[in-house]
């Protein structure tokens, strides 16, 4: 295996407990970003880790008990087989659509004929409930067809369903009980909806013995009212079960009893099961440590497990367990990629006798994060939250969570299969011990979880560190790079790593690259390596079977990897010489797509979305952001390289240095720009000539875009503005329209603080105008780089400038510019006195001309 890294430093193998300790050790030292640095790309002192946990193989002498249990029950069946009442709904709850993949197909009928297709894309709403968790689908193949993008019915379709299909059913089987059942879909519709458009749907209970009737009805009552939606009709059955409810010992008897007994309890008879319908059920086999650490399955094991519990030739699982297997999907635990769970969706030749539909063995450790929400099924953070200064909480509860399961949580193995449910008394009845215990490792619990908590604080303090720094750092790519990485990181830590297109570019710019040519595919980023004309990382497609992302280093190409035995990324630069913690400047970075699916917004608008905001504290995050674009930026148009407006520096006066990046990988030629050579009176210049131009910029347009600017100066005179622009008495100069008004001293100084906010301002609400300039974040610098006696004198000196400025905008305390109507002010221009036009303020006792 050839690592192409910058840096070759020697190898050095350690337990998953010793790498543990080490980062223990850093920690106790305070030696905070050496932590960070060893934590997340495994080098200290010039040496590199290599984690091996197939050191924790569970052992020959530790302890291990297993259970068995029946977890769901899916059944589709031309009736209803429940024996007890159920809980139907008139309209059905969006939510209850099924659309996910249950790994079942099965042949449905209609009008045009018979056809075979996965169960989650036939159209379906949810008729009822029963018991606790259980759910009745009405699936409806007449709606079936290739081009229909979802199986959710529309309104239009739940209104025939529900006018044709199950009210006149309900008036057939109910007789004048039907009378509480709303007379049409609006009918219902109408009362739902709340004044807020909220719906507070019905729920109406059905008898229990009539619910055998039921099915029959609904067909009967559509093919009445010439609706073809009965052709085919069935049902869909799921039992949701409750982990361990059914939890019994591993030989047949018990299983036999135990299936026995899970479907009476859930209302159903299995003697009808077994003659009616298709029915599939999920066995569980959970697997505990008797000494109370956590068990995960080995990566190397799934070929032997999926062998012994699907019962298949050796040559049907490998096929079926190889990387790159369309239906393989491996799960990595806790970053280490010798350890990992798996799913499986057998095709029909590789389901072997008990003719499994699907697979999954993972460790239950999973439940004290699961949390689905958009897409995700464990708790997530993203990038926007990082740049916002929201994560920080995330990452300090997860690492308690995880501190806290030290003590309480150990991890159990787990297997669960998907069969027919004639098989489901048969199905893992003979995994034996021998193959269990050279399937799983075995991990102390302060081990298991140490290692996901050290990882989630060297996290906490790269992004902490990045936060802290200044915002020009944090802009950098090379920084920006490492907070997408820390955000994908963290989120893989309890959840597989999510592995879309966009992230795979992102693991081929931060991750260690391997030589393509005989890469082991057990340790590539994601699968097995292609050829070469088989790659496109600039493909638009977010499909999760593209092809890898490779890069080319010098005359080899390569592929992102994991080769040290634990997800590391490649080297980072992290320590007081530098400003913000980063990547090295390598180049290495993701497109403008993968930029925008990570941090939400093209990367030429990232400083205005994330870096600016810092400057403001949100009334409520609801509201809508303003998306003017930032104002141009002033340069010296007249070649005036000596004249300054300011004259500070000769009276001692100077601002701190900016912080610089002093590592060795910075281009000199960046940090040796201009910037070091303007003192204290170049940047209040620039600052405060920026501040002319934006006053401008941000001058008003009127509501009808057909009508011009309240501003008469074209895009060009704007940008020459100086201060003579705004000593002109003459308002028409400037003007369309405005109104205008002596200042007294107080609405003159109110105006100056806003325009100029001083130290410790922090701007609220929706901010209109002021974050979208250009001199509000080179006045925040310039505050930021003056101590005390320095900013108050800057202070001091702009306002003698500004002073001498005849008018200005009535600014406010969330826009520079204010067009109402104001009975207080003048209208010089004779126009309709009351249509809005700029409030402006005079700073003189001699009022302007028109």
């Amino acid at each position: 295996m050839l690592v192409m890294a910058s840096e070759n430093y020697p190898l050095v193998n350690l337990s998953v407990g010793r790498f543990c300790s080490a980062a223990k050790r850093l920690l106790s030292q305070d030696a905070h970003a050496d932590f960070a640095n060893f934590v997340l790309t495994g080098t200290s002192n010039k040496k590199q880790a290599v984690i091996d946990p197939i050191l924790d193989s569970l052992s020959e002498d530790e302890p291990f008990s297993e259970l068995r249990d029946y977890d769901s029950l899916l059944g589709i069946d031309s009736g209803i087989s429940v024996t007890t009442s159920l809980t139907l709904y008139p309209i059905a709850k969006h939510e209850d659509t099924l659309t996910a993949d249950i790994h079942v197909s099965y042949h449905f009928t209609n009008t045009k004929g018979s056809f075979t297709s996965p169960v989650h894309a036939i159209p379906n709403l949810c008729l009822g409930k029963w018991g606790t968790h259980n759910i009745i689908r009405v699936m409806i193949p007449e709606l079936y067809h290739d081009q229909r993008s979802s199986p959710r019915l529309s309104q239009d379709e739940q209104r025939i369903f529900y006018e044709q299909g199950l009210r006149p059913a309900m008036e057939e089987l109910l007789g004048d009980k039907a009378a509480e059942w709303p007379a049409t879909y609006d009918d219902e519709m109408f009362r739902a909806r709340g004044k807020d458009g909220r719906l507070a749907l019905t729920t109406k209970m059905f008898p229990e013995w009539l619910v055998d009737q039921l099915g029959d009805q609904i067909r009967a009552s559509l093919q009445d009212h010439g609706c073809s939606w009965g052709t085919g009709l069935v049902f869909l059955h799921q039992v949701r079960g409750v982990k361990h409810s059914s939890s019994h010992s591993v030989d047949a008897e018990c299983a036999q009893r135990a299936l026995q007994d899970f479907i009476e309890e859930n209302n159903l008879d299995l003697t009808s099961l077994q003659s009616s319908g298709e029915w599939w059920i999920d066995v569980g086999l959970e697997i505990a440590s008797g000494e109370g650490n956590c068990l995960a399955w080995r990566t190397d094991s799934h070929y032997h497990v999926v062998k012994r519990a699907l019962d298949i030739t050796s040559d049907v699982a490998h096929r079926i367990t190889s990387v790159g297997s369309s239906k393989y999907t491996r799960d990595m635990s806790s970053h280490l990629p010798a350890v990992s769970g798996c799913r499986i969706s057998p095709g029909p030749r590789a389901r072997g006798p008990f003719e499994v539909q699907y697979m999954q063995a993972y460790t239950t450790e999973k439940a004290l994060i699961y949390r689905p929400d958009r897409g995700h099924f464990g708790k997530f953070i993203t990038c926007a939250d990082v740049l916002n200064g929201k994560a920080m909480k995330f990452i300090d509860d997860l690492y308690e969570l995880y501190r806290n399961a030290i003590d309480t949580n150990c991890s159990l193995a787990r297997i669960e299969v998907r069969v027919p449910l004639r098989h489901g008394a048969a199905v893992l009845l003979d995994l034996d011990e021998e193959l269990l215990r050279e399937s799983l490792v075995s991990f102390s619990r302060s081990v298991w979880w140490s290692l996901r908590s050290y990882r989630a604080l060297a996290i906490k303090f790269i992004l902490e560190w990045q936060l802290d720094g200044d915002a020009s750092h944090r802009a950098k790519d090379a920084a920006l790079l490492l907070t997408a990485a820390a955000t994908w990181l963290l989120n893989g830590l309890h959840s597989t790593p999510d592995k879309g297109a966009s992230s795979k570019e992102l693991m081929a710019a931060i991750l260690p690259h391997v030589s393509r040519a005989g890469a082991d595919p057990d340790i590539l980023a994601y699968g097995s390596p292609t050829d070469d004309d088989d790659v496109d990382s600039q493909t638009d497609s977010e499909a999760e079977d593209e092809p890898p992302t490779t890069r080319r280093r010098r005359d080899a190409v390569t592929l992102p990897s994991y080769p040290f035995g634990l997800v590391f990324l490649r080297r980072i630069r992290v320590g007081e010489q530098y400003p913000v913690p980063r990547f090295s400047n390598d180049g290495q970075f993701i497109s403008p797509r993968a930029f925008r699916f990570f941090f939400g917004v093209d990367h030429e608008d990232v400083d205005a979305e994330y870096f600016r905001k810092a400057l403001t504290q949100k009334a409520h995050p609801d509201r809508v952001r303003n998306r003017a674009k930032r104002t141009p930026a002033w340069h010296n148009r007249d070649q005036e390289t000596t004249r300054k407006d300011f004259n500070l520096a000769r009276l001692g006066y100077e601002l701190t240095p900016p912080m610089r990046d002093r590592g060795s990988d910075v281009d000199e030629d960046e940090e040796h720009s201009g910037a070091e050579e303007r003192d204290i009176d170049d940047e209040i210049t620039a600052v405060w000539r920026q501040f002319l131009i934006d006053v401008t910029a941000k001058a008003p347009n009127k509501k009808n875009a057909h009508e011009p600017s309240h501003c008469r100066l074209s895009t060009e005179e704007r940008l020459l503005v100086t201060e003579d622009t705004y000593q002109n008495r003459k308002l028409s100069v400037y003007f369309h329209d405005c109104q205008w008004k002596l200042a007294d001293r107080k609405d003159w100084q109110n105006v100056f603080d806003r325009l100029f906010p001083p130290k410790g301002h922090i701007f609220t609400g929706n901010v209109q105008n002021y974050l979208s300039t250009s001199y509000i974040p080179m006045w925040e610098k310039i505050k930021s780089r003056a101590d005390d006696d320095t900013y108050l004198r800057i202070r001091q000196d702009i306002r003698k400038r500004f002073d001498r400025l005849y008018w200005m905008p009535l600014a406010q305390t969330d826009r520079i510019w204010y067009t109402k109507f104001d009975a207080k002010f003048t209208k010089s221009s004779g126009l309709n006195r009351r249509a809005p036009s700029p409030l402006i303020l005079i700073n003189s006792s001699t009022p302007p001309t028109w």
